[in-house]
């Protein structure tokens, strides 16, 4: 796995203060309580396709935290690609807990090294991934200007954004705004989740790789497979497979079913994990 300059893994605790809450308009967002319709889970997406014929060998830059390089989600890809015939070059650039709007900020320390990455280098697929809560509570203040940023900036490098779609936590989340506690389902997060990353992928015309609907659907379908890591927030090894598995039927327009690489999953588990994905997601 191949690292641009190198991967920083610091842990930046997310708090709601006062540098956030400046504007008027973030602070009513977080302090409405609305009552939230889950989503139909199985209900196919309409996603921009890969164009086609695919390339067999894309470079790739994943940018994000510690959801992109937990259990090395980057390498997991990469070796389930070759084993599906595809020789992808690929690099990351993380930092735990960061979000997309310091990686869009050029005197950041790591944004100087997304700047950098982007000016000088081409790209066939940019990978964005937000910090887990924000495209659920706040993505239009604490979101969606640095992805317009970075999609700008991915097009001057001949590159195709494509936006990772994490998943919910496994108890759900909840949070605590000005002494009001504010709380939501799994299914009532993801579905904020999902609300979040499509609007700014319809927007901008991007690509969308729904990681986190695969896996409520796993989850509905197979409950004996466990997605989530002790923390109940990052993925599990199979979780982690199960991702990539989505990654490739996104990138790729193909589904892994039978491909060899199993990483750290046994092969009865990576064979269901392989078919969850769909060409019509």
């Amino acid at each position: 796995m191949k690292k641009l300059f190198f991967t920083i893994n610091v842990i930046i605790t997310l708090a709601i203060c006062s540098v956030y809450l400046s504007g008027c308009s973030l602070v009513t967002t977080l302090l409405r309580d609305e009552k939230v319709e889950v989503m139909d889970f199985n209900q196919p997406l309409e996603l921009k396709k890969p164009v086609q014929p695919v390339k067999k060998n894309p470079s790739i830059l994943f940018i994000g935290n510690s959801f992109t390089y937990y259990h090395e989600l980057p390498s997991v890809f990469l070796e389930l690609s070759v084993s599906g015939g595809f020789e992808p070059d690929i690099y990351d650039l993380t930092a735990g807990s960061y979000r997309l709007q310091m990686f869009a900020d050029e005197n950041d320390e790591v944004g100087s090294q997304v700047y950098d990455a982007l000016k000088n280098y081409k790209w066939d697929y940019v990978v964005l991934q937000e910090q887990s809560r924000i495209p659920a509570m706040a993505p239009e203040d604490l979101m969606y200007p640095a992805a317009r940023t970075l999609d700008t900036m991915i097009h001057q490098a001949n590159g195709e954004t494509v936006f990772f779609m994490t998943w919910a936590y496994k108890e759900g989340d909840s949070y605590e705004v000005f002494g009001k506690e504010h709380t939501n389902t799994r299914e009532e997060m993801q579905t904020k989740l999902a609300q979040g990353y499509i609007k700014i992928a319809d927007e901008l015309d991007s690509m969308l790789v729904p990681a986190g609907i695969a896996f409520i659907r796993c989850a509905s379908q197979h409950p004996d497979i466990e997605l989530w890591d002790e923390d109940l927030n990052h993925s599990s090894p199979a979780g982690t497979y199960l991702t990539a598995c989505v990654f490739y039927a996104s990138l790729f327009g193909q589904s892994p079913a039978g491909l060899a690489y199993t990483a750290e999953v046994n092969a009865q588990t990576a064979a269901i994990l392989q078919r969850l994905p769909r060409k019509r997601f």
